[in-house]
C-alpha cells in the first residue's frame, strides 16, 4: 500500500516497447536500477510500468538495444497537477479544506461514556456540560485527571473513573458500585466492628424448603442439613451467649451473621400465550427522506414524515469523520416510512410450542446465571380454546439467607 502511494506521488507511466532485443532491454534496466513492474507480453511487443525518473534514463538503453518506446498512459500526482494547473479555485478549495480539517482537529467533537448502568449518558453529559466540558471545547483545555476527579466527587456510587483524550474524542470509562451507598456504608461499618458490634444481623429463610448444605463463617447456626424450614424461619443467629466459669449466661454479644446456605425449594412456573395475534403486512411502496444534524439542530430534505396508525418510520444515521477518534459534529441519515396492514392469524401447535419452549429456556438460563441449580423439571405445555399454557413446578437448589436485624432476647435455642 505504501509503495503504491509513493509511486502515485512521484508519478509513473505505462509504456510499450518493440524491438529485436527486449530481453537485453530488461537486463539493462535492471543493471541501471530502473524499476519496472506490471510486465505483459502484447504480441511482438511488451507493456510495462516505469517511473518518471526511470523514463528520463531510458534513452541510451533504447539506442543500444535498437528498441522503440511508446508512452500509452500517464499516472500520478505530477500529471494531475499539470493537467489542472489553470484551475486555481480548485486548488484554493483543497487548501481551504485542509486548513478547515486542521482547525477542526483542535477541538473536541465527541464524548463517549462506557461502563455506566445506573447513571444514564444524559445524566453524566449534563453534569459535564455544567462543568463546561462539552463538544466544541478546545483539546488543549481538556484535563483528564480533573474530569475523573469531578465525576468521583459528584457521584458517590462511582468507585472508579478513567478519562482519556483520543483524537477529537473524550473517552470516559467508569465502574459503579453494585450496592447502594447506604448498604455499602452499613456493610463496611459492620465489617469494621465485627463481633463487637452492638447491633447484629440474623439470616432468615426467604422460601419454604429443605436445608441441603450449610457453611457458617460467622454466627450461630439454628438449623442443620436435612431440616425442613418455612419462610421467615431463623437460619443463623447473630446473638451469642456470654457465660462465666459456672456456665451461667451473663450477657449477650451481637455480630454480623455470614453463611452459605443451600436449600432445596420448589417454584411454580406459568406462562400464557394468546393463540390469536396480528401480523404486519408491509406495502411495497416506501418513502425516503434525507436529513442531517449539526449539534442539536436538524435539517430535512423533502416532505415531512410523521409516524401514525399503521405507519412506521425507520432511521439510519452515520457520523461523518476521518476516523473513529476524529469525527466531525455532522451526521447524515435517511428515514424510511412504511405503511402496513394488520392481518389476524392463529398460532399452530408447532409455533406455540416453539415459542413457549424458547421462553422457558430463557427463564432457566436466567436461573443458572444467578447460581441456581435445577434438580427437577415438571413443566408441561397444553392449550385450550383461546390460549396456550406452560405450567408446572421446578425443584431448585439455590442459595438462601436474607439478612434481618437481630432481635434482643429472640434467639431460638437448639434442641
Amino acid at each position: 500500500m505504501l509503495t503504491r502511494i509513493l509511486r502515485y506521488v512521484k508519478g509513473y507511466v505505462r509504456i510499450r516497447i518493440r524491438g529485436n532485443s527486449p530481453e537485453r532491454f530488461l537486463n539493462l534496466c535492471r543493471y541501471h536500477h530502473i524499476p519496472v513492474w506490471g510486465l505483459e507480453p502484447k504480441g511482438h511487443a511488451y507493456e510495462m510500468y516505469v517511473t518518471i525518473h526511470g523514463v528520463k534514463h531510458l534513452g541510451p538503453i533504447l539506442r543500444k538495444t535498437n528498441t522503440r518506446m511508446r508512452i500509452l498512459k500517464k499516472y500520478g500526482l505530477p500529471f494531475f497537477l499539470f493537467q489542472h494547473r489553470k484551475r486555481k479555485v480548485f486548488f484554493a478549495g483543497c487548501l481551504g479544506c485542509l486548513a478547515l480539517i486542521y482547525v477542526l482537529s483542535l477541538f473536541v467533537w465527541d464524548i463517549q461514556i462506557e461502563g455506566n448502568y445506573k447513571k444514564t449518558d444524559e445524566t453524566l453529559l449534563a453534569f459535564l456540560r455544567k462543568e463546561k466540558i462539552a463538544c466544541g471545547m478546545r483539546r488543549s483545555e481538556v484535563d483528564c485527571p480533573e474530569i475523573a476527579k469531578m465525576i468521583r466527587k459528584e457521584f458517590e456510587d462511582v468507585i472508579w473513573v478513567s478519562a482519556s483524550l483520543e483524537g477529537c474524542r473524550i473517552r470516559i470509562a467508569i465502574k459503579e458500585n453494585s450496592d447502594s451507598g447506604e448498604e455499602a456504608e452499613q456493610g463496611a461499618e459492620e465489617k469494621k466492628t465485627g463481633e463487637n458490634s452492638e447491633e447484629g444481623t440474623d439470616l432468615i429463610a426467604e422460601k419454604d424448603g429443605v436445608v441441603r448444605k450449610i457453611v457458617v463463617r460467622n454466627g450461630i447456626p439454628q438449623v442443620h442439613e436435612g431440616d425442613q424450614v418455612k419462610k421467615g424461619d431463623l437460619l443463623v443467629s447473630g446473638k451469642v451467649e456470654i457465660k462465666n466459669d459456672s456456665q451461667e449466661i451473663t450477657g449477650w454479644q451481637y455480630q454480623h451473621s455470614d453463611a452459605d446456605i443451600w436449600m432445596e425449594t420448589e417454584q411454580e412456573y406459568e406462562d400464557i400465550l394468546n393463540l390469536s395475534y396480528k401480523e404486519k403486512r408491509y406495502e411495497k411502496r416506501e418513502k425516503h427522506q434525507i436529513y442531517w444534524k449539526t449539534g442539536k439542530k436538524e435539517y430535512d430534505l423533502g416532505s415531512e414524515m410523521k409516524a401514525g396508525k399503521q405507519v412506521e418510520i425507520h432511521s439510519s444515521e452515520v457520523r461523518i469523520g476521518l476516523s473513529k477518534s476524529f469525527q466531525f459534529p455532522i451526521s447524515v441519515g435517511i428515514r424510511t416510512m412504511r405503511t402496513y396492514k394488520n392481518i389476524g392469524k392463529t398460532y399452530t401447535q408447532e409455533e406455540f410450542q416453539k415459542i413457549l419452549s424458547e421462553r422457558f429456556a430463557l427463564f432457566q438460563r436466567d436461573l443458572r446465571k444467578k447460581g441456581v441449580q435445577i434438580l427437577e423439571n415438571n413443566v408441561k405445555i397444553y392449550k385450550d380454546k383461546d390460549n396456550a399454557y406452560a405450567r408446572g413446578t421446578l425443584t431448585l437448589l439455590e442459595k438462601c439467607g436474607k439478612e434481618r436485624k437481630t432481635e434482643h432476647g429472640n434467639v431460638r435455642e437448639n434442641d
